[in-house]
């Protein structure tokens, strides 16, 4: 598809919507936006070549700023939000929230590694802290909420919402959570979903986020036997790291000399 305008991207495939994003950021001024849309048709499709060409941003800000913020490969960024391999090994949602629970509440080994200290996208999901004092698994009862009113003779629309961002405990979320708030919205027999970040990066961050996010709106499908359908992006504010702006110009060179080779 294409850049629709300077902050409103529509794309095919989860990498043309982030490489798209990145153009638009490329020729902002500062490398800065607000309301940045992100609008993926087919989120589960991915083109090699730019997954490669994100994975080499992060590789080469590593390698250039060793003592700056270490940026995460794609795939570390993608299990905060969707652990997809465990997923693979428990296809019911319930069993999953349990798995993942057992390794992230007080006294799991996940809490342990300094970048998860505040809590993962993925424990807010399943164990979500309440004002009460306990904690609830989003994951099982949107799954439910599906199954329920796909039963039904007119299924709802959209009662399908995941928070991620809490008010009790986020008081100064300076880096987590950036992701706020997913939607699911049940549409013609199909699961579409819309994530609310208030902030984010398009080199450290995005392409990861974006593909655990597809792939957690394709397993909450699957798990209430439908298909997953578009995925919709929304920035509240968003940056293309001014550190990262010549290997941005490099890569973004070399993809259009490939597409204009082919």
């Amino acid at each position: 598809m294409a850049i629709v305008s300077d902050r409103y991207v529509v794309a095919d495939s989860l990498s043309e919507g982030w490489l798209d994003a990145v153009r638009c950021l490329y020729g902002t001024p500062g490398g800065k936006a607000v309301h940045l849309l992100v609008r993926i048709l087919n989120p589960l499709e991915e083109v090699a070549e730019v997954r490669a060409a994100a994975q080499g941003l992060i590789d080469d800000w590593n390698s250039r700023y060793p003592a700056k913020r270490h940026l995460y490969d794609i795939e570390t960024t993608r299990n905060t939000l969707f652990p997809a391999a465990w997923a693979r090994r428990h296809p019911e949602p319930a069993d999953l929230a349990d798995h993942y629970r057992s390794r992230y509440d007080v006294g799991g080994d996940l809490r342990t590694v300094k970048a998860n200290r505040r809590g993962t996208y993925f424990g807010r999901i399943v164990s979500y802290p309440r004002a009460d004092g306990e904690s609830a698994d989003q994951l099982t009862d949107t799954v439910r909420k599906l199954r329920d009113e796909l039963c039904a003779k007119g299924p709802k629309s959209s009662r399908y919402e995941i928070n991620i961002y809490s008010e009790a405990h986020d008081k100064n979320p300076m880096s987590f959570p950036c992701l706020a708030h997913l939607s699911m919205h049940l549409h013609r027999g199909r699961l579409h979903a819309q994530a609310i970040y208030r902030n984010e990066t398009l080199v450290g961050r995005a392409y990861g986020n974006y593909l655990g996010i597809a792939e957690l709106q394709e397993y909450i499908a699957n798990a209430a036997d439908i298909d997953p359908g578009e995925l919709l992006i929304t920035a509240g504010h968003v940056e293309l790291e001014s550190g990262a702006r010549g290997a941005v110009q490099a890569m973004l060179r070399t993809l259009d000399e490939q597409a204009d080779s082919r």
